[in-house]
């Protein structure tokens, strides 16, 4: 089986498995009012989604390392950071939203809910950041060094013989 399908079946399995547990893991708060019925199933296309990114992380946590580990960004503890940042990314959401529900409007609890999650990511999209322009740093053709731009034409790319009509 291929990596990508491995991925994509995990991603499956992971994201059902977290789609169908979550309430049960985290029984919604009693202050937390029931959605009106017309926004139902944008709530629970939203929990979906969330989940299907879990489990994307999950498979991203068992399969992207070598594609990141390759990246050339310098220290190899930033090609580390940016693979937990990536992983954080995409997986947060169902643990947020999860959690939110759970605590409800008690705002001590939710406080660290906040600070927990909004907090680790603005550190991840400094690591993202600073992970890019390490990259970016290290691409082999840059703007400010044209003697680095590859060439579009060698001369035996070239035809001496052959004649081209430009509409003149």
């Amino acid at each position: 089986m291929s990596k990508l399908r491995q991925m994509f079946l995990l991603t499956v399995v992971i994201g059902g498995a977290a789609f169908f547990t979550g309430p049960k893991i985290w029984p919604m708060g009693p202050d937390i009012p029931a959605p009106p019925a017309s926004l139902l199933p944008a709530y629970i296309a939203l929990a979906a989604i969330e989940a299907l990114a879990f489990g994307f992380a999950v498979a991203f946590a068992v399969f992207g390392w070598p594609a990141v580990r390759d990246l050339r960004l310098g220290p190899r503890w930033l090609n580390k950071m940016l693979f937990v940042t990536l992983t954080w990314f995409l997986g947060n959401w169902w643990f947020h939203d999860n959690l939110h529900m759970h605590v409800g409007l008690d705002m001590h609890r939710l406080v660290y809910i906040e600070y927990g999650f909004h907090v680790s990511m603005l550190a991840c999209a400094l690591i993202l950041v600073f992970s890019l322009t390490r990259l970016a740093s290290h691409a082999e053709v840059r703007r400010d060094r044209p003697e680095r731009l590859p060439q579009p034409f060698s001369e035996r790319d070239i035809d001496a013989t052959e004649t081209v009509d430009y509409g003149q």
